[in-house]
């Protein structure tokens, strides 16, 4: 077993979207104090949440807060930008033609490895309570140096400071969860907050697949999470902070027949100290020393073993970033990351009856990771602006048949011909290594290669000459090298498929804001894309190229205290693969159900739309404030389709297979939800 860092449980009891694009001021994150440098935001592709009055073009934690949002999940809120690609059960999602795993999520300035409850159902929540939010960003391409590891996308939180003042709290309850939130004071000079969830989705699964189909199995999914951050000043220029994140998850799925057993556990924490130091008003620098863990064990058929899925994997390290104000034209950045990882995988899939051998890996690792950058942000004059910069990536534990390190050249430029008009527009090298704690195990990778590469080309303008009405129009394309493959799902089955060797994607985006009345706004977005990948010279549609997708929401203030949204979501049907299947007899005489699957990715589900509606009243008295909603998904009750799954059929007296067909699994029905929040 490999153990090269303290074990964070150990350690856990500690004091412990926007839918509209904005370009943010050039900032340091000093308690949310901006460092402003001009007028002229150089980054396309990107879309803020914060945690107060809104501008015209950011979206405020208050308007996610009146979403119609399972569980509220800050994850969950991006499926309102177009560009964005996600489906009901999953807080996961793809951004322009990406993988889920292209994203990369931080909190307050690090990065989160699977920050996902529920992965055996695709990561049906986040491990992010929206309560703990100051500011959230998502940018969905050309972003700078500054952010790597990743092809796709970055989702940039950063969580309030608790209260200086007084010890307040949040308690609340909801059809999935219950969750409280305490902080206060810590002596004049800091303060802490503690957040702590419990999940009760064991006692929600098994009505909601009972409204799908007749399950003959028992659910037993649990989770909870915890986050502490302890923040104190030890002078006017030093201020440290302690955050502390950890997540537990368990699952239990009995068929009583045998066909889908699964026992899991996952656990997934991070301890981080920082330290914030500023030398003048023009340089400060934070300096990060971080230990994680992330560790499953999944089983799946408990009599006869079918797939087993152990991963213990561990890392620690620095981090050290440094910021100057150079002139008032000019802000540079540059950092320096250096982690040690090890991880051990013991992994087993028989996929099927008449495979021959079934995938088997056993394998442990150890080695070390190093990241830099430098990036300047140089106000050229008052209507342009430029930010260039390099990223460098070392792997020490890569196969010696390849180079160990990566150089990744970015450049975007913003352009301020009229008062009303902002023309951007980037060009960047996106590299995505495989690390010690992602290995695809399960695609038969043991041995560490070349980093994959997405080129991105972005353009974008902007336009805000009409009272009340923003508008934003933004066309990219992506071009993907040395693909290393996924693991494709269908329903709750996992088939293997061949890595595709390359890929694109391209599209274009709309966006428009308008203010109708003081009490009545509307956002639409709409996104035209494709995505495409080849496997040898074939090239094919991506498992979640969506063609035309399309969000609609309205809110209206029926009173100070009361809210009411709309909100529609379409979007074209994503292609899939067929399956087939035949009714095998084995030499027991027993009867299985074995599939087969056609040519990869040439059929198309049917096209997806929901309308989901939310009110939201608030109640406030002397000492305490109390809010409720009331909300329904998919109030009309559409049968979206999320996979076509392999099914028995049996005779109902003895219980024996008798045939096999394909049906299709579907995502959520209505689901009605209520929930209260108690603050005080």
């Amino acid at each position: 077993m490999v153990h090269p860092t303290v074990n964070l449980s150990h350690l856990i009891f500690l004091p412990i979207l926007l839918f509209f694009l904005t370009m943010t001021k050039v900032r340091a994150d000093n308690n949310n104090q901006s460092i402003k440098m001009d007028e002229i935001v150089i980054m396309p592709g990107r879309f803020s949440i914060v945690d107060r009055i809104r501008s015209n073009l950011t979206l405020s934690k208050k308007e996610i807060e009146n979403f119609p949002l399972i569980d509220n999940d800050i994850m969950r809120s991006v499926q309102i930008f177009p560009g964005v690609i996600s489906n009901d059960f999953s807080a996961r999602f793809n951004v322009r033609g990406g993988e889920k795993d292209e994203i990369l999520v931080r909190l307050d300035g690090m990065e989160l490895y699977e920050p996902f409850h529920l992965q055996d159902y695709g990561g049906a929540l986040s491990v992010i309570d929206l309560g703990l939010l100051d500011r959230a960003d998502l940018l969905m391409g050309g972003f700078p140096a500054k952010y790597g590891g990743k092809m796709s996308g970055v989702f940039d939180i950063i969580s309030k400071d608790g209260n200086r003042d007084k010890i307040t709290g949040n308690l609340g309850i909801d059809l999935i969860n219950a969750h409280a939130l305490l902080e206060g004071p810590l002596s004049k000079q800091g303060s802490w907050i503690l957040s702590i969830r419990r999940g009760y989705f064991d006692l929600l699964l098994p009505m909601i697949f009972s409204l799908l189909e007749e399950y003959e199995k028992e659910y037993k999914p649990e989770y909870a999470d915890l986050y502490s951050k302890v923040g104190y000043d030890l002078t006017d220029k030093d201020k440290l902070s302690l955050n502390v994140l950890y997540s537990w998850d368990k699952n239990l799925v009995d068929s009583h027949l045998g066909e889908e057993d699964l026992n899991s556990r996952y656990r997934n924490g991070m301890l981080w100290l920082k330290w914030r130091h500023f030398l003048n008003q023009k340089v400060w620098s934070d300096l990060f020393f971080f230990n994680g863990l992330s560790d499953r064990n999944r089983q799946e058929g408990f009599g006869t073993q079918r797939a087993l899925d152990i991963r213990d994997l561990n890392y620690f390290g620095f981090k050290w970033e440094v910021f100057t104000k150079a002139s008032h034209k000019h802000l540079v950045q540059l950092g320096l990351d250096w982690r040690q990882s090890g991880g051990r995988y013991d992994y087993f899939n028989q996929l099927g009856v008449n495979q021959a051998k079934p995938i088997e890996v056993k394998i442990e690792k150890t080695g070390s990771d190093l990241n830099a950058y430098l990036q300047d942000e140089w106000r050229v004059h008052s209507r342009t602006a430029i930010n260039f910069g390099v990223r460098f990536l070392r792997q020490s534990y890569r196969s010696d048949e390849v180079r160990k390190y990566e150089l990744s050249p970015r450049i975007a430029l913003a352009f301020k011909p009229t008062k009303d008009i902002v023309l951007r527009g980037a060009w960047g090298h996106y590299h995505q290594p495989i690390n010690l704690i992602a290995m695809p195990v399960e695609d038969q990778h043991t041995e560490i290669g070349r980093a994959e590469l997405a080129t991105h080309f972005v353009f974008g303008a902007e336009y805000l000459g009409l009272e009340n009405s923003y508008f934003l129009l933004e066309a990219y394309y992506k071009r993907l090298d040395n693909l290393t493959g996924r693991m494709h799902v269908y329903g709750r089955q996992p088939v293997i498929l061949t890595n595709p060797d390359s890929g694109e994607a391209s599209g274009l985006e709309l966006l428009m804001r308008h203010q109708i009345s003081d009490r009545l706004n509307c956002n639409l977005g709409y996104g035209l894309s494709v995505a495409k990948e080849k496997i040898g010279d074939k090239e094919f549609f991506r498992s979640f190229d969506q063609r035309h997708s399309m969000g609609l929401n309205f809110n209206y203030h029926l009173s100070l205290k009361s809210n009411l949204n709309v909100g529609w979501r379409f979007h074209s049907g994503q292609p899939a693969t067929p399956l087939e299947n035949s009714l095998i007899i084995l030499p027991s005489g027993t009867a299985v159900c074995e599939r087969s699957i056609g040519e990869y990715n040439s059929e198309r589900l049917p096209v997806y739309h929901s309308l989901d509606v939310r009110l939201t009243r608030s109640v406030n008295h002397r000492k305490w404030d109390m809010s409720w909603y009331f909300q329904i998904i998919n109030l009309y009750s559409r049968k979206n389709i999320d996979a076509r799954v392999l099914k028995t059929v049996k005779n109902e007296e003895t219980g024996a297979i008798t045939g096999c067909e394909v049906v299709d699994e579907p995502l959520l029905p209505i689901v009605p939800t209520l929930g209260f929040n108690i603050r005080f």
